[in-house]
């Protein structure tokens, strides 16, 4: 009887150690199987911000678990990304990488460019516009640029952040147009939609889906969008060229990890996102939120990347902006 007792139990151990040594590689090989955080690096309630919540709706139906956002605004977003450069890359950290990301690279020395992170997918691509109080005296972009030559440094126009995205279009902008503003810095979009419906600042320059919601509420007016033609959602609002100022430029924005993550992982994050963007539901939100999906794959993602670090360098360059390199 023992030697049974001695055997089952030997067995069991048997059983058990198989059970540990076999079954348990194959949970720790699982991903994702924990919640994941996505980083960025600007307030709530500006465009990266309104992207990633909006499909943050349906994103839980692919990726099967949940993910959080984490914003790290302020810097122009250099301490945000600084903050990533030190995360592990197993696919349970990412960040939002956008047009903004590269253009603060060019405007001063930071820790990072456009190789530091492992883009993931690219989900949208906005124009910027110009957006004003309701009460605003101005009607048009022209009315603007009058204000703005006649009383050089004067008229404000409000940004998204110091070396950021639509900071640097903004100066792009008035080089195109002749004009000199005092340009106003802040922590996000969401913090300079509410400075211009409060008319802290007499306008500033954002991309949808930032103002969208004032538009239709009657606290914002949009003078001009920076698109080669009209936007279908917003049909009466005229563009840059067409009121006589030849400049086009947006902001596109996607997802991207710490270098050196996996390549499985980085397609799961990839195919879950594409699936999202496929949704009917988030399709329907884009397009009531004005976000303007525009997909590209993780190596095309990354090709595009490539082109707009130069594109974006020899802009700055040309037009003598930012501190980088003078």
């Amino acid at each position: 009887m023992k030697g049974r007792k001695f055997y089952k139990v030997l067995t069991l151990g048997l059983a058990m150690f198989l059970i540990v040594t076999l079954v348990g590689p194959a949970q720790a090989k699982k991903y994702p199987s924990r919640e994941i955080e996505l980083m960025i690096p600007w307030g709530v309630g500006g465009a990266t911000d309104i992207v990633f919540r909006t499909f943050l709706t349906v994103l839980p139906k692919y990726l099967k678990v949940p993910v959080i956002i984490v914003n790290r605004p302020g810097g122009g977003a250099v301490p945000g990304y600084t903050e990533a450069m030190k995360k592990k890359a197993d696919g349970y950290y990412c960040m939002a990488w956008i047009s903004a990301s590269l253009t603060k690279t060019h405007m001063s020395v930071v820790p990072y460019d456009y190789r530091t992170f492992d883009p993931v997918i690219m989900l949208v691509n906005s124009p910027c516009w110009i957006l004003v109080p309701a009460k605003s005296p101005f009607k048009n972009l022209n009315d603007m640029i009058a204000a703005a030559k006649a009383k050089p440094g004067h008229v404000t126009l409000g940004n998204a952040g110091a070396g950021g995205g639509t900071h640097m279009i903004a100066l792009a902008f008035e080089k195109a147009a002749g004009v000199e503003f005092n340009h106003v810095p802040h922590k996000g979009g969401g913090p300079t939609v509410v400075a211009t419906v409060g008319a802290h600042v007499q306008a500033c320059n954002l991309s949808p889906p930032e103002g969208v919601a004032q538009i239709a509420a009657g606290q914002l007016r949009c003078l001009a969008v920076f698109s080669e033609k009209r936007m279908q959602e917003f049909p009466d609002i005229p563009t840059a060229k067409e009121q006589g100022v030849n400049f086009v430029l947006g902001q596109w924005r996607g997802l991207a990890v710490p270098s050196g993550t996996s390549a499985k992982r980085v397609k799961v994050l990839h195919d879950a996102f594409k699936a999202a963007m496929e949704d009917a539901a988030l399709k329907t939100l884009a397009k009531k939120g004005g976000i303007y999906l525009e997909y590209k794959s993780t190596q095309d993602f990354k090709n595009h990347i490539a082109e707009q670090n130069e594109f974006y360098k020899k802009l700055v360059i040309e037009n003598k902006l930012g501190t980088r390199y003078k």
